[in-house]
């Protein structure tokens, strides 16, 4: 079991307050950035929209809509 933390929760929080179902996303870590694989462009923009929900810092924050690769700048 592991516990919880401000970051997962603000993780959590993010995609709740988008409005994107969970079921049509995937999330991953890699060194410095946070990956988000959404199978639409509108999924990827509300959740760029609510960005500054999150408590991840000085990461990449990248998004995968249907094979094309988007990068935004880091989030601080």
């Amino acid at each position: 079991m592991f516990d919880l933390t401000a970051a997962d929760y603000s993780l959590l929080s993010w995609i709740q307050q988008s409005g994107v179902a969970a079921h049509s996303l995937s999330i991953g870590f890699r060194p410095g950035c946070l990956m988000v694989q959404c199978q639409t462009l509108e999924d990827a923009t509300k959740l760029w929209e609510l960005r500054s929900i999150l408590q991840q810092t000085d990461i990449e924050l990248c998004f995968r809509v249907n094979g094309v690769f988007y990068m935004a700048t880091a989030i601080r």
